[in-house]
């Protein structure tokens, strides 16, 4: 995407500015000046000599305090003007702690990330949510790194055995994504707990407890530290009713008589009426049966025709309209199309290796992959070629590829080749951009 380039031309509060201080610097040097050398200008008797002395001082004075106000007060004095010109321009926003209010929660991950939410927790993270699969993938590691320096994590996801799960499964166009979503987020979450018992020091404090519950949440939410005076609360406001019903959502903070306490209370009440998970065995047979999942990012290569060399993609940027995987991130050669590559096409061949520890391929109980691409994708499973051509940037569900027939002990590499159109009208990269994303997901006994 090409960046907008500005325009040259005067800042004038910068050209004020630096006058201003110019001035204050000046005064300040003339009344010093004057100060010192009243004594070489005028006799000792002189009736002059004190007065002119007097008034030098005061006008350094006034240019020291000049100065000292634009170079430090100035800033402090226009945020406070700031913050009381938002509490008359948006008063109930502020009197109620609300920092941010997003039409979904796409638009609130692209303000808000949860490295950034999770960065200053002292005490608890509380996430409540419907099947949690993005935070045991991608945040799994800073789950872990805050459960091992003493914080508490609680999460709370639909169970999946609940008729709630069947129900959006059947709003879905019975497609079992969902379900798969939930099932495979406890056994990664069981996964996750069993490496930070093992990791975990005696005298840790931190502790992760899963809970479920099997009715349609009353919201979506983020907790951090909701004891604390510092606390934040993000929060998508209405139930839960499929990924087709997008929720806006709001970001709080701890102000007292704020929104701040509702959700609070709200969160504790979904928890108290949910039931704790076995993190021991999340299912039958959960403890006989292990899930592998990978997703598309920097891991996935593309292959260089100048050099004849695989290299590592890069995150892409997405376009508009694209809709995302949860867990992955959409990958292309580089961060964007080039304005050439806009207008003529391209075609690049993408590929990710995994080992798949059995013996015995008939220990694969499931293996599928989850697919989007613009434009299209040939896929390829351990040089085995899948007829069907796959895309679906845009389309309300990914496609999803069963490939246990063709994964096998050991090594394995699935292979994409991307067909990029061509666009002859497009002006700049972003008005036709190319990407990939996907996720496997393996279950097989041992």
């Amino acid at each position: 995407m090409t960046k907008t380039v500005k325009k040259s031309g005067m800042n004038v509060r910068r050209w004020v500015r630096d006058r201003i201080l110019f001035l204050a610097m000046g005064i300040f040097v003339v009344g010093a000046g004057t100060y010192i050398g009243s004594e070489q200008l005028f006799d000792a008797d002189s009736i002059w000599l004190h007065p002119v002395r007097e008034f030098a001082l005061l006008i350094s004075l006034i240019g020291v305090i000049s100065l000292g106000y634009e170079v430090f007060l100035r800033e402090l004095t226009f945020n406070e003007y700031k913050e009381a010109l938002e509490e008359i321009v948006n008063p109930d926003a502020v009197r109620l702690g609300i920092h941010g209010i997003y039409k979904n929660r796409s638009e609130l991950a692209q303000a808000t990330s949860f490295e950034t939410l999770f960065k200053d927790v002292k005490e608890e993270i509380f996430i409540g949510g419907s099947s949690l699969l993005s935070i045991s993938t991608a945040s799994r590691e800073l789950i872990k790194e805050k459960v091992l320096n003493g914080v508490k994590i609680r999460l709370l996801l639909m169970d999946p055995s609940s008729p709630v799960v069947e129900l959006i499964t059947r709003q879905g166009g019975g497609k079992h994504t969902f379900l798969n979503e939930i099932k495979t987020s406890l056994l990664l979450l069981q996964k996750l707990h069993d490496e930070i018992q093992q990791d975990s020091p005696p005298e840790n404090k931190g502790q992760l407890i899963v809970h479920s519950y099997d009715e349609i949440p009353s919201h979506s939410f983020i907790s951090i530290d909701p004891g604390r005076s510092s606390g934040v609360i993000v929060a998508d406001i209405g139930p839960y009713l499929g990924r087709s019903t997008p929720r806006p959502s709001m970001l709080v903070i701890n102000k007292k008589k704020g929104m701040f306490d509702y959700w609070k209370e709200m969160n504790e009440i979904m928890w108290e009426t949910s039931k704790p998970v076995d993190m021991e065995a999340t299912g039958p047979g959960a403890a006989k049966t292990k899930t592998l999942v990978l997703a598309s990012g920097s891991e996935t290569e593309y292959y260089e025709t100048d050099s004849e060399s695989w290299n590592k993609s890069s995150i892409c940027q997405m376009g508009n309209g694209w809709r995302g995987i949860k867990g992955s991130q959409w990958v292309w050669v580089r961060e964007t199309v080039s304005a050439e590559e806009a207008k003529t096409g391209s075609q690049h061949k993408f590929r990710f290796k995994f080992d798949l520890p059995i013996s015995n391929p008939g220990a694969i109980r499931r293996a599928d992959i989850l697919l989007r691409s613009d434009d299209t994708c040939h896929v390829s499973v351990n040089s085995v070629s899948l007829k069907q051509e796959y895309g679906g940037a845009e389309y309300p569900d990914p496609f999803l590829i069963d490939i246990d027939q063709f994964v096998q002990a050991g090594e394995n590499t699935i292979s994409f080749e991307l067909i990029h159109y061509a666009r002859p009208d497009a002006k700049e990269p972003g008005d036709n951009p190319s990407g990939l994303i996907y996720r496997l997901h393996i279950e097989y006994s041992w």
